[in-house]
């Protein structure tokens, strides 16, 4: 009976709706060899002690031992035993996995992930942090028996959530990153500089727009994004900059629509990019363009993203978004992306949050 609840448990901590119908309990086990007897005995003893509420006006079945055709789901009791399991699993673990990013995420995630996070809890038991840096396939193999885990299944992302990617060491075998370097900043290197500040840039035709003033500008590199490929190549950054004893900062400009602010928001998650407001803020004194109705809108990255501007420009930047309206950053043209990148005074928008 307990695999039979925990089974059941699972599935409503991953459903969001408050309510749910006997007959989709019931689903859950087509095709398994359930006793219906002790199914029935799970969920009473699930309403029992909480976790489910009978909808009364909903009936009950007749044939005992009788369950309701419909219950209400107590979302607060499943979170609070998923968070007292998170504690106490924490306390087993070696002391370099951090787990907090789970008590805000969903319950599915962490059962998804903790056959991972023993075999690394093995290893670290086992062997300690490593002193040398391997390759991914070598360390993922390491790990899980599996050279494939970190590039393939998901690993990079799990290391990054228990905080374990720069401890253990590991070759990123992302493509390399596409950037220029400033001459100057190279000369500075050598004199009393604590801060260091990168511009991403989306599109190629911002790129080559800004690279002809990038030794005028404030700025160590100017990094070519390529959409989606910023999020991953990411890691190839230190290798190839390796400039140590400095704070680096990243300000990202790209496409302000659904996909550009997603791009944004998956890159920050791994490293803190700053939006460069001030190209944005150009960009929504002009109207906006019509299209890209076939994105689709993510509400967590609009939310983060727009939180950065004052509240006006949010107001025109959800309305622009909501009228299925866009800007391009091919909205401004060279010599107003030449003039802000020179006048601007950047470094006051570093400390943004």
């Amino acid at each position: 009976m307990m695999k039979i609840k925990q089974m059941i448990e699972e599935h409503l901590d991953c459903i969001k709706k408050m309510t749910i119908e006997l007959e989709e309990l019931e689903s859950l086990f087509v095709g398994v060899e359930v006793d219906s007897r002790e199914f029935a005995e799970a969920v009473l003893d699930l309403e029992r002690i909480g976790v489910l509420e009978a909808v009364k006006s909903a009936g009950r079945t007749m044939k005992p031992p009788t369950l309701a055709y419909r219950y209400r789901v107590n979302k607060q009791y499943l979170t609070e035993k998923h968070t007292i399991r998170l504690q106490q699993y924490r306390l087993e673990l070696h002391p370099a996995i951090q787990l907090d990013s789970y008590f805000a995420l969903p319950e599915q995630q962490f059962v998804q992930d903790r056959p991972w996070i023993d075999q690394i809890d093995h290893y670290l038991k086992m062997k300690g942090i490593p002193s040398s840096t391997v390759p991914a396939p070598e360390r993922s193999f390491q790990l899980t028996g599996n050279e494939k885990w970190i590039t393939d299944l998901g690993g990079y992302a799990l290391l990054r959530r228990l905080g374990l990617w720069e401890l253990l060491r590991i070759h990123p075998v992302s493509d390399p990153l596409m950037l220029a370097v400033n001459p100057s900043s190279l000369m500075e290197q050598s004199q009393s500089h604590s801060q260091c500040i990168h511009l991403i840039v989306e599109n190629k035709t911002t790129f080559q727009a800004l690279l002809p003033v990038l030794p005028s500008s404030s700025f160590s590199t100017l990094i070519y994004g390529c959409g989606n490929k910023i999020t991953g190549n990411l890691d190839m950054f230190p290798l190839q900059y390796p400039v140590a004893d400095r704070e680096h900062y990243f300000l990202y400009f790209g496409d302000l629509d659904y996909e550009g602010i997603r791009i944004w928001y998956e890159g920050n998650k791994l490293w803190p990019l700053i939006p460069a407001l001030p190209f944005y803020a150009a960009c929504l004194v002009e109207p906006y363009v019509l299209g890209k109705t076939n994105q689709r809108r993510h509400d967590d990255a609009v939310e983060a993203f727009i939180q950065y501007f004052a509240s006006d420009q949010q107001a025109q930047i959800e309305n622009c978004l909501r009228s299925g309206g866009y800007y391009p950053q091919e909205k401004l043209t060279t010599q107003q992306l030449q003039q802000i990148w020179r006048n601007e005074e950047w470094k006051r928008w570093i400390n943004l949050k």
